[in-house]
């Protein structure tokens, strides 16, 4: 558990910076969508300048979004900028790798013109002509491998002997040559193993295309579709479906052939005749994001045993509820959920791939206009569902959605109530969880020292009576990454097991006073 709360105190930050990236795009969003026109009109051109740079800001900063991953987290190693440097270095020498070394022959959506590295093989020798090559797009995997490849380097780099081969540079020069070859040998052995991976979802995609009515099918394609986008991936399989033929095809009476479940939703006001199942890729969005994230962000407040920490975070969670509602990006949201809860986060995949399979049981079809890029997309927002109403054929839609939506609402309050209260065990499990909440009052200074024990879905609080009776030794024997001391109390940093230890605390001190 240590290593892994270790991780997600690492990746608040990037957390916070993602979410404030979905909020530079809702302002454009809000500025631009010709949807959110029925409520108000904005003509200014400075205003709507203003909202396309707080769009592209948005944009870049979530398509680099591994980047910035690796970068909090390898800063986080030493009170100096090298390690940061050190693994900028490393990233780009793992791109460069696997842009070189990589297969050329897998589909556009296998690569990705990250930080704007590309290169011309028109004027290589070495290379077969295949045009201008990218980078292998292997999103936050290929940034955590390097972000622990630099860890690695800038450690050993420490420890290394005055004997040892690069004994004659300084420890920061020895680092980046290790993390150099560490990185390009990373970005080979991606460059032989990916085209095997991306080779199996495509396989998988080409699978989900066979029947898209099929509702098993589309289920698999909602898993997929949150998880890849979870970890940078989304394109991999929103392209081909969003935009391509694999997400249907409809043909006008000129003969002119539209394609991608997207394209022809927006294509369909000027369409002669309805195609039937427009918009199936994106229908269960609306849910999600109206309806299941709001309805967790409520359930983690209550979470919250103190009071005055409950307030302070409810209004945190009504912004993130704005967001989504309004905006629809449930992202920032499920990758606070990958590093603090990961098995509520599993579920909340399982649901969202379960919603698209229920959609289409009911033929509950609502898309939404876009033409930008699926990394940044912001499907199933509130105002692409409420223009919707205007529509009569769009009517049986909308109503699924409201009463899947409610449903669901219901569904995912308790799921995160019951999760947080009696199953984040993390990876300590129940027996562990037992022996650390004795080792918890036993360094408090005994069950008679606490005054009163808080948690919430981050953190456990103790308030004590007596600080000088706090045993510091005992202290470092807890398996902990952070015990912070407050005006609160004394804070410990358990994730999402600090609800469930609380409370094994608060029955051993009931049992000590029968």
């Amino acid at each position: 558990m240590k290593r892994w709360n270790i991780l997600y105190d690492y990746c608040r930050l990037p957390i916070r910076i993602i979410y404030f990236a979905c909020v530079l795009l809702a302002i454009g969003y809000l500025v631009q969508n010709e949807n959110v026109n029925i409520f108000y009109t904005i003509r200014n051109p400075y205003i709507k300048l203003i909202s396309e740079l707080l769009m592209r800001i948005g944009h870049v900063l979530i398509i680099n979004m591994p980047l910035i991953f690796m970068v909090n987290f390898v800063s986080k190693k030493a009170n100096s900028g090298a390690p940061t440097l050190i693994g900028i270095v490393g990233y780009v020498t793992y791109l460069i790798t696997t842009m070189i070394l990589g297969s050329h022959t897998l589909t556009s959506t296998a690569y990705s013109s990250v930080l704007g590295i590309s290169y011309n093989t028109a004027t290589s020798s070495l290379i077969s002509n295949y045009g201008t090559i990218y980078p292998l797009q292997t999103g936050m995997i290929g940034s955590f491998m390097v972000a622990f490849a630099t860890r690695y380097s800038f450690l050993k780099s420490r420890k290394r002997s005055i004997y040892s081969f690069l004994s004659f540079l300084d420890k920061d020069s020895a680092a980046l040559i290790y993390n150099i070859v560490i990185c390009a040998l990373l970005g080979f052995g991606v460059a032989l193993i990916w085209p095997y991976v991306f080779n199996a979802l495509q396989s998988v995609i080409a699978w989900i295309a066979v029947d898209i009515s099929d509702p098993m099918r589309l289920s698999v394609y909602g898993f997929l579709d949150r998880t890849l986008s979870i970890l940078g991936l989304g394109n991999i399989i929103r392209q081909p479906f969003w935009y391509g033929a694999m997400g249907g095809t409809y043909s006008n009476i000129v003969g002119e052939t539209i394609t991608g479940d997207v394209n022809i939703w927006a294509y369909m006001p000027e369409a002669t005749a309805t195609y039937v199942g427009c918009g199936r890729f994106i229908t269960p969005y609306y849910v999600i994001n109206m309806f299941c994230m709001p309805s967790l962000l409520l359930a983690m407040t209550f979470v919250h045993s103190n009071r005055k920490e409950r307030r302070h975070f409810f209004l945190s969670a009504m912004m993130g509820m704005l967001l989504s509602i309004v905006c629809g990006n449930p992202l920032p949201i499920e990758l606070i959920l990958l590093f603090n809860a990961p098995l509520l986060l599993l579920l909340h995949l399982g649901i969202s791939g379960a919603l698209f399979g229920v959609m289409s049981i009911n033929k509950a079809y609502l898309g939404f206009n876009y033409s930008g890029s699926t990394i940044s997309a912001m499907p199933g927002a509130f105002p692409d569902y409420i223009i919707n109403a205007r529509t009569p054929q769009h009517i049986h839609a909308l109503l699924i959605i409201l009463l899947v939506g409610i449903i669901m609402t219901i569904v995912y309050f308790f799921v995160t109530e019951i999760y947080y209260n009696y199953l984040a065990f993390d990876i300590l499990g129940a027996d562990k969880t037992i022996k650390i909440s004795k080792q918890v009052i036993e360094a408090s200074g005994g069950v008679e020292n606490i005054k009163a024990t808080g948690s919430s879905p981050f953190k456990l609080t103790l308030t004590l009576n007596d600080m000088e009776a706090l045993s510091y030794e005992k202290l470092k024997r807890i398996n902990i990454n952070h015990i912070i001391e407050t005006r609160d109390g004394l804070v410990f940093e358990f994730g999402s097991s600090s609800t469930i230890i609380r409370k094994r605390i608060d029955r051993i001190i009931a049992k000590s006073k029968r």
